[in-house]
C-alpha cells in the first residue's frame, strides 16, 4: 500500500509542477508553490525529487518518450494491409493531437526554448527516416523529399495544436482528420 501512496504523492507533485511551470515558467516557480499546489509539505517533495530541476527533467522525459513513441508510428505504417494505411495514419495523427491536447501545460513547457527545438528536430528526423523506409517499401511517393515533408508535418501539428487545442476551438479528431487528409491526399480535387 505504501507503494501506491508513494506513486500517488509523486503524481500530485508532478501535476502541480506541470501546472505552475506552464503558468509561471520554470524560474518563476518555487518548490513551496509546487508543494502547496499538491497539498503536501516540502519534506514530501524532497522524498521524491532531489531538486526542482530533477522534477522538470522527469516531466520532460515522460513527455518526450510519449512523443517519440507516437512519432515512430510511421515505421508501422508500411506494414498496414491494403486499404488500411490512411486510417492508420489518421489514427496516429489523432493520437499525437490527443497527447498534445491532454497535456497542454506540458506541451507549452516542453516545446519552449532549446528543449523544444531538440524535441522538434528529433521528431522530424524520426518521421523523415520512416518516410524514407516507406518509400523503399513503395508506400510513399518517391517524389516526396522526406526531410522537407517531415519538417512540414511536425511544424503543422505543433502550430495546429497551439492554434486550436489550446483554446478548445477544435477537437483532436477534427485536427487529426484534417491533417491526415492534407498530408495524405493533398489539397487538389
Amino acid at each position: 500500500m505504501a507503494g501506491v501512496k508513494g506513486e500517488t504523492t509523486r503524481a500530485r507533485l508532478l501535476a502541480s509542477a506541470e501546472e505552475r511551470f506552464a503558468a509561471q515558467g520554470y524560474h518563476g516557480t518555487t518548490v513551496s508553490q509546487i508543494v502547496a499546489g499538491a497539498g503536501l509539505t516540502q519534506a514530501s517533495f524532497y522524498l521524491y525529487f532531489p531538486s526542482k530541476e530533477e522534477l522538470m527533467n522527469e516531466l520532460l522525459r515522460r513527455f518526450e518518450d510519449r512523443i517519440r513513441e507516437l512519432g515512430n508510428a510511421g515505421e508501422e505504417a508500411g506494414r498496414q494491409p491494403d486499404g488500411k494505411l490512411e486510417a492508420f495514419a489518421t489514427h496516429s495523427l489523432i493520437a499525437m493531437f490527443k497527447l498534445l491536447g491532454e497535456n497542454l501545460n506540458l506541451t507549452r513547457i516542453a516545446l519552449q526554448g532549446a528543449a523544444g527545438e531538440r524535441i522538434r528536430l528529433e521528431l522530424a528526423r524520426g518521421v523523415a527516416d520512416n518516410l524514407r523506409l516507406n518509400q523503399s517499401r513503395g508506400v510513399v511517393s518517391p517524389e516526396i523529399e522526406p526531410g522537407l515533408a517531415a519538417e512540414s508535418l511536425v511544424a503543422a501539428v505543433e502550430y495546429l495544436a497551439y492554434r486550436y487545442l489550446m483554446n478548445g476551438e477544435r477537437s483532436v479528431e477534427e485536427l487529426g482528420n484534417q491533417a491526415a487528409r492534407l498530408f495524405l491526399r493533398g489539397i487538389l480535387k
